[in-house]
């Protein structure tokens, strides 16, 4: 028995400072960035997608940029034939239990503007450190972007799972945790890069 997927929302495009995420290998991981207009996205990239250029895009143009493992895009290239969802904040706890991970927080998010900011600073400074897919990953910087605190949903998720399977399955996930501190839950400021 499996967790409850996301509740269907209603299709909408999303608005500058939206914190946005798409399916990647069947459902098996979403891939996050945060909105900030005029069709662009800006979102930290794995190892995979730093070995090389960015494939050319038309509708990216000039706007796109590229700064270490931080890049602005269009938001076709983000979504590569995905397709789009909203994470949702502030949501009730049932709520948030009832959904898939990766898809929700409890937490309040900052304005837009904010947003934009922080995302548009990050990218500027390459400052938000390198890729690691359990402890600074793509939705690690959408979250920090949208509240100022670090957390990837999914991947405790993922450890949860691993707990659930047993004696061993818990060792290894307590070691996990402990060792890659899956949620950051420390604000970084700009003083900390």
């Amino acid at each position: 028995m499996g967790q409850p997927q996301s509740k269907p929302s209603k299709p909408r495009f999303p608005q500058p400072g939206d914190h946005i995420y798409c399916e990647r290998k069947g459902g098996l991981y979403d891939h996050h960035g945060i909105y900030v207009g005029d069709d662009m996205v800006i979102h930290l990239r794995g190892a995979a997608k730093k070995l090389g250029e960015l494939p050319a895009c038309h509708k990216c143009g000039d706007k796109r940029v590229e700064n270490g493992e931080i890049a602005k895009v269009c938001i076709d290239c983000f979504l590569d034939g995905a397709t789009l969802q909203i994470f949702d904040y502030g949501v009730p706890l049932l709520e948030f239990i009832a959904r898939k991970r990766g898809t929700c927080c409890q937490h309040d998010s900052k304005p837009p503007h904010e947003v934009i900011s922080t995302a548009t600073d990050l990218l500027e400074r390459n400052g938000f450190g390198p890729y690691d897919m359990l402890t600074n990953n793509c939705e690690h910087f959408a979250v920090y972007c949208k509240t100022g605190s670090a957390a990837s949903y999914q991947i405790a998720h993922h450890i949860e799972g691993v707990i659930a399977t047993g004696p061993a399955g818990m060792l290894a996930g307590a070691t996990v945790a402990v060792a890659c501190g899956v949620s950051k839950g420390v604000r970084k400021t700009s003083s900390s890069w």
